[in-house]
């Protein structure tokens, strides 16, 4: 339950791309065009990459983002840096979370640190429970973009999880309050784990 609400919302915070137009078939036909008329171009391989995650075709879209890391090993316009952020997210999204937190280290060490990739980072090692590393992920994430509320939800989650009660607490609340006023899925569950942990304080 943990890792499938932080992974919607670690796919919903996205670091800074293009925003694609079309989405599903209409993109990766749109992309693979793309390809076909520029096949060693690494963003043209990464941008098909990106179509395939988002119609859920993960061999496909490993394989692209795979493609353009070695299609750019000088890592021109932190193009292979982004691309391991996005292999990353398809690694988390077929639950291998352990490979993710590779890719995840490796784009940032390639230069690319957005508060996108710390969040996914620290998703990813919250679920390979490794929540104190997760939680300085979390806190990185806040530095460098405080607005980013999938990054309170995280920080609640990896306390919540390391035993760490009045902090996770602290930390749903500020989620809670940061989040439009619409009660979705995730808010929902949210509000379920707070209420749950208050009740355990009382006891």
């Amino acid at each position: 339950m943990t890792a499938v609400l932080l992974c919607g919302m670690v796919l919903a915070a996205q670091p800074g791309e293009a925003g694609p137009s079309p989405t599903g078939a209409p993109l990766v036909e749109e992309r693979l065009a793309a390809v076909r008329n520029a096949p060693t171009d690494p963003r043209a391989r990464m941008e098909l990459g990106l179509a395939y995650l988002q119609a859920e075709e993960y061999d496909f879209a490993m394989a692209e983002l795979v493609e353009a890391i070695n299609l750019n090993p000088d890592n021109k316009d932190n193009l292979a840096a982004q691309a391991n952020y996005h292999l990353g997210n398809v690694l988390l999204a077929i639950d291998r979370a352990a490979l993710a937190i590779n890719a995840f280290r490796e784009a940032l060490k390639l230069g690319w640190r957005d508060a996108g990739v710390y969040l996914a980072l620290g998703q990813a090692l919250t679920s390979q429970g490794k929540f104190d590393e997760a939680i300085i992920q979390y806190w990185e994430a806040l530095r460098l973009a405080p607005g980013t509320t999938e990054a309170f939800a995280g920080l609640g989650l990896a306390y919540e999880a390391a035993g760490r009660v009045d902090e996770a607490v602290t930390q749903y609340e500020r989620y809670l309050q940061s989040v439009p006023a619409k009660d979705d899925h995730g808010v929902a569950a949210i509000k379920q784990r707070l209420a749950k942990l208050k009740e355990r304080r009382k006891m």
